[in-house]
């Protein structure tokens, strides 16, 4: 079980296997029953990699194939933004006085989101929202992988967010893992969450949800530009390269990625996101998710699918520098540093980083 920012450190290793090979050898790939083209290009896309540091995503072999889709998107209480006439966001600005409305008039956090001073606070709502800020044009590194989280748009954002997160979001915001930000929403605990869109499945499970029936989902607040940009990630399946039974390892793969197999993941054990469209479009998955949100939750997903795209820059080092990362963000939070200054030691912790790797001179 393998995905784009895992592959990049696989690859680099010499860990992982292409598997073009496989999908275009006839004797072990019916092209005509796998329905390869069924999966969503983005998706595809997503788990191809040239191998090069610091682009190529989307270019090159394919290193997985993904077994279900993750975008980033804004789940709110639409109950509670109906009572008290708040406006779904549709800017940066617009979110941070929904927040604060929520929290006035609900007596709830306005919202929540994950906190914990590791790379998985980084790449889902907060990333995704600094991505659309910048109308998808910043990335964390320049052209040279010099670390650029000191520049002046991000730090804008990142001051928004944080401030956003201290005045109107719940008190532990700091250890919240992302189940502990579902949960809390879920619980009925928020009144809005931006992370991964299929946690969706939870908030409409009404055997395990309060807020069941009683959410909306948008997309996240766009940049002056006018467009959404979200992070994208994919659970997919690849192959080691130490396996001794290369073949065998392929069969299980297309197996377990076929129409038949992820249908019935789908329907019989709520496998969401479906990564092939054969899938989403199936009437027995529209009656169930087709009704999320009033209707709202399949076209965002999809409009979402637009411009979603991996949020980070291909280096092995991905985890480390999202942790680093992440520590800014406490230390914004915690009113230890400036975001300037939490942003810029950042940089250079993270330049000290790839330099001991040998990634960059």
């Amino acid at each position: 079980m393998t995905g784009p920012v895992r592959n990049w450190q696989f690859v680099t290793a010499d860990w992982i296997l292409p598997l073009d090979d496989f999908l275009n050898n006839p004797k072990l790939t019916d092209a005509g029953w796998y329905k390869f083209d069924d999966f969503y290009p983005a998706l595809i896309a997503a788990n191809r990699w040239n191998g090069k540091i610091g682009g190529g995503v989307g270019e090159g072999p394919i290193y997985s194939i993904p077994v279900l889709e993750e975008s980033y998107i804004v789940a709110y209480r639409k109950d509670i933004f109906d009572q008290y006439n708040i406006k779904v966001p549709t800017t940066m600005e617009e979110m941070v006085e929904a927040a604060r409305q929520v929290k006035k008039n609900a007596g709830i956090p306005g919202i929540v989101a994950r906190g914990t001073p590791s790379a998985a606070s980084i790449g889902t709502g907060y990333g995704s929202g600094l991505k659309s800020y910048t109308d998808g044009k910043w990335n964390e590194f320049d052209g040279k992988l010099n670390s650029s989280l000191h520049d002046p748009h991000a730090v804008e954002y990142t001051e928004t967010w944080i401030a956003m997160v201290r005045e109107s979001g719940p008190p532990n915001w700091a250890n919240m893992q992302w189940y502990d930000a579902m949960e809390a929403f879920t619980a009925g605990q928020a009144g809005m969450i931006v992370d991964a869109d299929f946690f969706a499945a939870g908030y409409e499970d009404p055997k395990k949800s309060k807020v069941a029936g009683k959410v909306g989902y948008a997309l996240i607040p766009a940049g002056p530009g006018g467009k959404a940009y979200s992070g994208l990630f994919t659970w997919a399946l690849g192959i080691n390269k130490a396996t001794r039974n290369k073949d065998a390892a392929w069969l299980f793969v297309e197996w377990a990625t076929a129409q038949r197999t992820l249908l019935n993941a789908t329907i019989g054990y709520r496998n969401y996101n479906p990564s092939r469209a054969s899938i989403t479009n199936d009437p027995r998955v529209q009656e169930i998710m087709g009704a999320w949100g009033g209707g709202s939750y399949l076209k965002t997903v999809v409009k979402n699918l637009e411009t979603a795209r991996v949020l980070w820059i291909p280096q092995p080092e991905r985890t480390r520098t999202g942790d680093i990362w992440a520590r800014g963000l406490h230390d914004i939070y915690f009113q230890r540093l400036s975001a300037a200054d939490a942003f810029k030691k950042a940089d250079s912790e993270i330049d000290k980083v790839l330099k001991e790797a040998d990634i960059k001179p």
